[in-house]
């Protein structure tokens, strides 16, 4: 797993090693045969590869030839390079029913581009001795085809027009349902041989990587992680094609045939929406596929290292923090043009009259009330009205989420900074369903001519200090102070009134737990402006332990333990004879820490949960399902 800036301290970067034997693609571990992903090959910081460890201990891979690794390839993961002459081999016979991989091909489209991976043998099969094996390049007959999977040679699975060369695609062969998809849709095709377009099999063999059982078709390309089962079905296959996708910054589906992307908890983190099914990409966390996503970008618009495709608009997502386990943030966009239009009363929003907007707009979907995170946005290629003027560039949020930036509320972001083509936001906190654009203004203008100068939350002795300077010629008349405990979701808790001094505060005692906060800037004639949301941690006065839900169902045990100061935790799982099953110790901060604990293989009953931190001894009992 990449892990990204080891963020999120309260447990991911501890817990992993305990949790590793449970992490699956997608959550998914039944029947996983094989699992191969570039960020666990040697050498991590890129080079001749030495050694690229098989994730189910199933098989271990002997080299033959040369291969390197290379980081930031795709969507900042690094991939494995194969020149055509090298492959790897395992030593242990598997079963093959279902096939995922993320690859890419390089060279012309012309000429046999090879193998992603195959039996060493043609194997058994239930039908026929067949071969299981990814492929591009050309054949003589029936022509072009992308991949092959699951019958006699190159017949089984075919998919007419290799794709162009380094274009990275989730491919999916399975014999349970004759499924052959690329990005989450179907891709079959009717062969030129008797009209076999699929063909149900399952067979054993011991697997090799970059070559087919006929030892003539070397991978020309670059490998990112390859996914065997010997059954699954269409829930596991989705979730297994969504773990790639959001890893890899790939969109699944198209605006016709649309795909929703679903977690390893269940939870759908990108529905699917003929509107915005394009440039698809995101930030989250799912433990059990070992994910930790911090940086993101659409693999349609930019690169493996963020940088910008020319004119295509490649946006950028960041977060300083690991995000919490089943927490998303993604974006799609509706891949309308980037040029610039006259912002008019029809188009709106009219406030931004006489300024001007992209025509295309992009769509958030927030899962699990994500904070504020760092958005960038790539102008190479475009010529905008704002030049590089970091003060002419604004993010609009339509809040109500239909598209119309006349109706519901709009909030305006200002951009922080220009850094080469790179036009970029901090602290931006993206609600849930929200739709976005961006705007170019004059240098002189403004909505309402403000300026938000600073605004911040602190946390200070458990309580939330406000802290916010304006500038610009509006006649400000009061500032309303909004809080929210979703980031979405904004209700009123106080006002300050307008001075004409230029800065301002504003201090209240929550309960401990995260808030986001806005201001509402109302001047004298009733028109109002928003500011950014900012979101601040407010600790308990004296240390919580709470297991939230119990009984407890499946195998994880969710603890929340909210600590007035930060503390090193010793947390115990004890039976109803007093045998302690797990120990961990885990550094936990100020505030909420929302832990996830992987418990051992345990009976239906009765047990205790034992938590020291600090001053705080707890033990608590829960019941598992």
């Amino acid at each position: 797993m990449k892990p990204g800036k080891p963020g999120c301290i309260l447990w991911l970067s501890f817990f992993l090693p305990f949790a590793a034997a449970a992490q699956s693609p997608g959550g998914i571990s039944a029947n996983l045969s094989l699992w191969v992903k570039a960020d666990a090959a040697l050498p991590a910081a890129g080079g001749t590869l030495t050694k690229w460890p098989e994730q189910t201990a199933n098989n271990t891979f002997t080299l033959s030839g040369t291969m390197t690794t290379v980081a930031n390839v795709i969507n900042f993961h690094p991939i494995v390079r194969f020149p055509g002459t090298s492959k790897l081999i395992g030593n242990r016979s598997i079963t093959w029913s279902e096939c995922t991989a993320v690859a890419s091909w390089t060279g012309a489209t012309n000429i046999e581009r090879g193998t992603v991976i195959s039996p060493t043998t043609s194997g058994t099969a239930t039908n026929d001795a067949s071969r299981y094996y990814f492929r591009s390049g050309v054949e003589s007959n029936p022509g072009n085809f992308l991949f092959s999977g699951m019958g006699i040679d190159s017949i089984g699975f075919e998919y007419i027009n290799s794709p162009p060369s380094t274009q990275v695609n989730v491919f999916t062969a399975s014999g349970v349902g004759n499924v052959f998809n690329r990005n989450g849709l179907d891709a079959r095709v009717d062969s030129l041989f008797g009209g076999f377009a699929a063909r149900a099999t399952t067979m054993t063999g011991i697997p090799q990587i970059g070559d087919r059982s006929t030892n003539d078709a070397k991978m020309i390309g670059d490998i990112a992680e390859i996914i065997i089962y010997s059954a699954n079905n269409a829930t596991g296959r989705n979730k297994v094609e969504s773990y790639l996708a959001l890893k890899y910054g790939l969109t699944l589906g198209n605006a016709t045939t649309t795909v929703n992307y679903t977690a390893s908890g269940g939870s759908t983190f990108w529905t699917g929406t003929p509107g915005y099914q394009h440039n698809i990409f995101g930030i989250g966390t799912d433990v059990a596929s070992g994910l930790t996503q911090t940086s993101s970008n659409s693999m349609s618009s930019g690169s493996g290292s963020g940088a910008g495709q020319s004119a295509m608009g490649n946006l950028v997502l960041k977060t300083a923090t690991a995000l919490a386990d089943q927490h998303f943030l993604m974006i799609g966009t509706d891949s309308a043009s980037l040029q610039e239009e006259a912002i008019t009363a029809a188009i709106g929003p009219a406030v931004a009259i006489p300024s001007w907007r992209t025509i295309r707009t992009w769509r958030v979907q927030n899962t699990g009330a994500v904070g504020a995170v760092s958005l960038s946005f790539d102008k190479t290629g475009l010529t905008l009205k704002g030049g590089a003027t970091a003060t002419n560039y604004y993010l609009v949020f339509d809040n109500d989420g239909d598209g119309n930036f006349n109706t519901g509320t709009q909030t305006f972001i200002p951009a922080t900074s220009i850094s080469g083509q790179l036009v970029n936001f901090s602290s931006v906190t993206l609600a849930n369903n929200i739709v976005f654009t961006l705007i170019t203004l004059p240098e002189s203008f403004l909505p309402l001519a403000i300026d938000w100068e600073s605004f911040t939350a602190s946390a200070i002795q458990n309580n939330t200090l406000l802290q916010w300077t304006v500038s610009g010629d509006a006649d400000p008349d009061h500032f309303e102070v909004q809080r929210s405990a979703d980031g979405t979701n904004f209700t009123g808790v106080g006002t300050v009134k307008a001075t004409t001094a230029p800065s301002y505060t504003f201090e209240e005692s929550p309960p401990p737990g995260i808030y986001y906060y806005r201001l509402q800037l109302v001047d004298r004639n009733g028109n109002d402006q928003y500011s950014a949301i900012r979101s601040v941690r407010i600790a308990a006065a004296q240390a919580i332990v709470q297991i939230r839900p119990n009984p407890v169902r499946g195998s994880l045990l969710q603890l929340q333990i909210d600590l007035p100061q930060p503390a090193v935790a010793n947390i115990g799982i004890i039976d109803r004879a007093g045998r302690l099953l797990l120990q961990q110790t885990i550094p936990l901060q100020a505030g909420p820490n929302q832990l996830t604990i992987a418990l051992p293989k345990i009976a239906a009953g009765l047990y205790f949960a034992r938590v020291q931190a600090g001053s705080l001894q707890s033990t608590l009992t829960f019941v598992k399902y």
